[in-house]
């Protein structure tokens, strides 16, 4: 990976608190629900991964 691709779990929450300050509701949303979605999508793997 060379520098500039790839974006950090910190990078990103930055940015998004950037879109925030920026007064971005739509942009907040999709964000707020992208990070629910992985985060389902983390417990539920781990279940099915568990109980398989």
């Amino acid at each position: 990976m060379s520098e500039g691709e790839g974006t950090t779990f910190m990078q990103w929450r930055e940015r998004a608190q950037n879109e925030v300050r920026e007064d971005r509701p739509k942009m907040r949303a999709v964000l707020v629900t992208a990070a629910v979605v992985v985060v389902v999508g983390i417990v539920v793997g781990a279940l099915f991964l568990a109980l398989g």
